[in-house]
């Protein structure tokens, strides 16, 4: 009678401990990760958040405390252990065999895996929302938050000005040190996107323009660049009368069925298209019945051809 207990109360056991890896992939996004409560006085840089651009020699002045800026991204962090369940998750949706081959997930599912609880995404956006900045929206994958506010609400809140910029000619604005948030904060903010107006450069090159129109080719052959006009000249427009043009006029398109075939033969045409061009064929013997593919096979209208008498000379 004791040895039964025992076991039963191994089982009992071995059926509510679930595997580390779920544990680490569904139970830390309930877990808050913002232990402490908010110290404004306690500050630290979020580094990597400045442009190289944003220097002495570019610096056009700060911009207006008003200056609306739209749209700023707040960049948020996992955990060292979901960052490692991620990529083991990564890695498993490749691997032929695994149970997560193709298990592909939505954003809100990736967030309820992957992403900040939602008591530490709250204190995020309370904290935001009492400097002024309006919260857009919080991503379903847990990670990322959009808001909108002025260079001054910036300035208080992350503790860096804004600056306009010239770079080879070119107008921008960027923030000239990195932001800094509450040490509360750092462990689930990585930084703030958007804080400048720079977009990535292009990694293609234009060509530069030939006076000949003639460029070289992926295969080194000659290439040669028309325009509309270079069009016409190499395809003049149709002259003459209908009949000398019935063998410019593309093949009839096929029909299928032997009403329409009759029709076709019988029916009067402008152009005089020659019998060659009337070409019919019959339906496949697999498509000859069969209530389902009836709505595939219909016969085509006939219309004639009719060609513009050509404008009287003035």
């Amino acid at each position: 009678m004791g040895f039964a207990s025992f076991s039963v109360a191994v089982c009992a056991f071995l059926c509510t401990v679930r595997p580390v890896s779920a544990q680490v992939e569904s139970g830390l996004r309930a877990r808050p990760r913002i232990s402490q409560s908010i110290d404004e006085t306690k500050r630290t840089a979020l580094g990597g958040n400045t442009r190289p651009e944003a220097k002495a020699e570019n610096d056009r002045g700060t911009v207006a405390a008003g200056f609306v800026m739209e749209h700023m991204l707040l960049q948020l962090k996992r955990s060292p252990e979901q960052e490692l369940a991620l990529q083991q998750f990564i890695d498993e949706l490749h691997t032929k065999g695994s149970p997560n081959f193709h298990h592909w997930l939505t954003a809100a599912e990736f967030g309820e895996r992957f992403g900040l609880s939602q008591q530490d995404l709250d204190a995020i956006t309370v904290w935001l929302e009492s400097y002024g900045f309006k919260t857009n929206v919080v991503y379903p994958s847990g990670m990322l938050i959009d808001f909108s506010g002025t260079a001054g609400q910036v300035r208080k809140a992350f503790q860096t000005e804004i600056h306009h910029v010239e770079v080879k000619g070119e107008k921008h604005i960027a923030n000239f040190s990195d932001p800094r948030i509450p040490a509360a904060l750092a462990p689930v903010v990585s930084g703030v996107v958007s804080l400048h107006d720079f977009r990535p450069n292009v990694m293609h090159q234009m060509r530069k323009p030939h006076t000949e129109f003639t460029i070289t080719g992926i295969y080194g052959n000659a290439t040669y660049a028309v325009v509309p006009a270079d069009l016409a000249k190499i395809y003049p427009p149709l002259t003459g009368t209908p009949s000398a043009r019935r063998s410019d006029f593309p093949p009839i398109p096929q029909v299928h069925s032997r009403k329409s075939t009759r029709r076709l033969r019988a029916a009067p045409t402008t152009a005089a298209l020659p019998a060659s061009s009337r070409r019919t064929t019959q339906k496949p013997s697999s498509m000859r019945s069969g209530p389902a593919l009836r709505h595939l096979v219909r016969p085509l209208r006939w219309q004639p051809a009719r060609i513009p008498r050509p404008r009287s000379a003035v």
